[in-house]
């Protein structure tokens, strides 16, 4: 088949023809083989012969994706499978490389199950995780990536409190609690602890070039989740764009890996900034993004809380809202010439596995307890 027939004509959506409009544009198609694009919302609505004259039973089915609603009129005798030719055809994602999440709850039925069997609401909503193939592994700009460059790092130690206490932080983790949302890829398990692993200069090198991102992988990364997986729920938290997030997880082999599940991801857009005054740069108190565990632990409070979470990262900063918790790692940089070297991963995986066994991660010193190990 040519390439050509595999990309989506832009201007047709589910094989009907597109009107491009504004909000402010209150035009409506009258043709029924119409769709309307508005405002980078796609409602695309079943109309098939087949259904003329029937009054069908539809469910309006809301995915988001790339930072885009995508509105779908779909009759409950669809099956998973149409379902994902349809969004194909509207995003140009193909569906093999698809993952909805929070479509239902644990794992995605097979491509033949119907939709009237999986008891949705009228109106549901879901996120689309997937890359369109001309656009897989794109270098980002330095605006897609503003903060994950600057190297400027503080060493936080477990009894770092006082910017926890803070009443401004406290204030920004409850508004950043409150407005995020996070979507399960997979089903969370009762009794696992919670381990969150940075992305960049974590598990990959996302600077250097390579001809494929496999290349800039850090060696033993699916040997540590895979090796992981039995006793904690990962979730993979990243200071970039939830574009390149997506991308990311998706090329390196993460998100649909046989070996181990994803539970959920978090990016940027789950972090805030706090300024501490106790630390100086250029004679100027310290502002940075952090991530807090806390907004895990208000979302999922009967599974993962202070006592069963740690969390992973080459910038201590990230820490500064729950010091105990996080484990600092090297940075894994130049990965055409440290991959040979660099066996971080390894030790690290050794140390999770001793940790599992600890009812309350509270009472460890993770930089005390890892050293031994790591170096």
């Amino acid at each position: 088949m040519a390439e050509d027939a595999l990309r989506p004509n832009p201007d047709t959506v589910l094989g009907k023809r597109v009107l491009i409009t504004t909000a402010e544009d209150s035009t409506k198609p009258t043709d029924p083989s119409v769709v309307a694009v508005t405002e980078g919302t796609i409602t695309a609505k079943d109309e098939s012969p087949e259904h003329e004259g029937q009054v069908v039973e539809e469910l309006t089915l809301t995915a988001t994706w790339n930072g885009k609603k995508f509105v779908l009129q779909t009759p409950v005798g669809v099956t998973v499978g149409e379902l994902k030719s349809r969004l194909a055809d509207i995003t140009g994602v193909k569906p093999e490389r698809m993952k909805l999440m929070g479509f239902v709850k644990g794992r995605l039925p097979a491509d033949d199950i119907v939709l009237s069997s999986l008891n949705l609401k009228k109106d549901h909503g879901f996120m689309m995780m997937g890359t369109v193939e001309e656009k897989i592994w794109k270098d980002p700009t330095p605006a897609d990536l503003p903060d994950v460059f600057n190297d400027f790092d503080f060493d936080y130690q477990p009894d770092d409190t006082y910017l926890a206490s803070d009443t401004t932080n406290r204030k920004k983790l409850r508004q950043t609690i409150e407005k995020t949302s996070i979507f399960l890829i997979n089903e969370l398990r009762p009794g696992k602890g919670m381990l969150v692993l940075d992305l960049d200069y974590t598990l990959f090198d996302c600077k250097s070039s390579a001809g494929h991102i496999s290349q800039l992988m850090r060696p033993g990364m699916h040997e540590l989740l895979t090796a992981v997986y039995p006793y904690y729920d990962i979730c993979i938290w990243s200071q970039t764009a939830w574009r390149y997030l997506e991308m990311k997880i998706t090329e390196l082999g993460i998100l649909l890996n046989p070996a181990y599940r994803i539970a959920f991801v978090l990016d940027r857009t789950s972090m805030f900034s706090i300024t501490n005054m106790a630390r100086k740069k250029d004679g100027e108190a310290v502002k940075h993004e952090v991530k807090a565990l806390e907004i895990i632990w208000a979302k999922f409070p009967k599974f993962y809380n202070a006592k069963n979470t740690i969390h992973i990262d080459d910038l201590s900063r990230n820490f500064a809202m729950n010091p105990q918790s996080g484990l600092k790692i090297s940075a894994f940089k130049n990965a055409p010439t440290t991959r040979a070297t660099d066996r971080e991963l390894f030790p690290l995986a050794k140390y999770l596995l001793q940790i599992s066994l600890v009812d309350d991660f509270r009472t460890l010193n993770h930089k005390v307890l890892a050293l031994a190990i790591l170096k």
